[in-house]
């Protein structure tokens, strides 16, 4: 397959996709019809529109795919495995079936998920209490300063969740509001302003072909091909 089919096409199309995205939300642009949308209002809702047929037909094509994957486990009775891949079939029939017959908001839907999803959710997440105490046990080990510093700030935090020494320390309460409302924000909105640049930086490199992920495995050739 050529560099131009296999390359500059999808890169073309994501450039421009993104260009109409991205000029919808910061271009006015004079309206064209009676409603009041601009034509890239128009062509962005259009394509919205095809993203979330894409996407269905994707799960459509992703359940016939898990199908397929699991039933030659089951037919080649794969050890250790094919017991999980005829119970994980099984479910998905039932509760499949279920919706498409009697509602996705139906009783017998509705009692079949609360009684079988809710139950194991609640027994894995009980068993995860386990993992996580041993996880703050090892990460609240003092190595060096900063697992000290994290230390002391976890033991305030949980003794103001402990509502005795609330009671007897009420400067516990002043601490941890310091702690959330102000440490705790600034060191979000950093990280979320660093996610922020990278997302950019992520998708300006995608828009003119330098981030070649999205296309697949590519050869050096390839890699190095420039659109047009």
């Amino acid at each position: 397959m050529s560099v131009t089919l296999k390359k500059s096409v999808p890169i073309l199309i994501v450039a421009i996709t993104a260009l109409l995205v991205m000029s919808d939300y910061f271009v006015v642009l004079p309206p064209l019809t009676d409603a009041g949308a601009s034509w890239t209002k128009s062509v962005v809702t259009s394509l919205q529109n095809w993203g979330i047929i894409l996407t269905a037909f994707s799960l459509g094509f992703g359940a016939v795919n898990l199908f397929f994957f699991h039933s030659k486990h089951i037919s080649r009775r794969t050890k250790g495995q094919w017991m999980y891949s005829l119970w994980l079939l099984l479910v998905v029939v039932l509760f499949t079936g279920v919706g498409i017959i009697f509602g996705p908001t139906s009783s017998n839907y509705t009692w079949i998920y609360n009684a079988s999803y809710f139950a194991l959710s609640a027994t894995v997440y009980s068993s995860l209490g386990f993992y996580m105490t041993s996880g703050v046990y090892r990460a609240l080990r003092i190595k060096n300063t900063e697992s000290g510093i994290f230390l002391v700030v976890g033991l305030i935090v949980l003794a103001k969740n402990a509502p005795a020494l609330a009671v007897y320390f009420p400067s516990l309460g002043v601490a941890v509001a310091f702690i959330s409302d102000v440490l705790t924000t600034s060191a979000q909105r950093g990280i979320m302003l660093g996610g922020s640049l990278g997302a950019i930086s992520l998708g300006i490199r995608t828009m003119i072909g330098r981030e070649t992920g999205f296309l697949g495995k590519l050869t050096e050739e390839e890699k190095g091909g420039t659109i047009g």
